[in-house]
């Protein structure tokens, strides 16, 4: 019989698991187009976006989804939108954020894998974690 709370693990509860994310390469979406630098150091970005399933002819005819969407990242999200090129792993872009805003490692690391999770939800991003040995 499973019992009512059964095991969960998560990140923190898998080994090497923290370890493994922080030595991820974060790359830009390829299918995402740099539209312009905003004065306020922000960026504007064009994200492509996925048909829903339900639209078919004849729904299809009458609603027509916009093939992409805008999106505008502030200065932190421009930072680290640009600091993702595919040669920096997220520990070495917490280090470089945490020296930049003058925060602690660990600071750094709760503001950066958090805008890093959003941008990745977006398709903003995309990651590449290198294989276990």
């Amino acid at each position: 019989m499973v019992s009512k709370q059964a095991k969960r693990e998560t990140t923190a509860s898998v080994p090497g698991s923290w370890d493994r994310m922080m030595k991820a390469v974060l790359l830009p979406n390829q299918a995402v187009n740099f539209v312009r630098d905003e004065a306020d150091g922000a960026i504007s970005l064009t994200v492509p976006t996925r048909r829903p399933s339900f639209l078919f002819p004849p729904i299809s005819w009458v609603i027509r989804p916009p093939k992409e969407r805008l999106t505008i990242l502030d200065h932190t999200g421009a930072l680290l939108w640009k600091l993702c090129d595919g040669h920096r792993t997220v520990e070495e872009i917490v280090e470089r954020f945490a020296i930049l805003h003058h925060l602690s490692f660990h600071e750094s690391r709760v503001s950066v894998t958090g805008y890093i999770k959003s941008l990745l939800q977006r398709g903003i991003l995309a990651v590449a974690v290198q294989p276990e040995d």
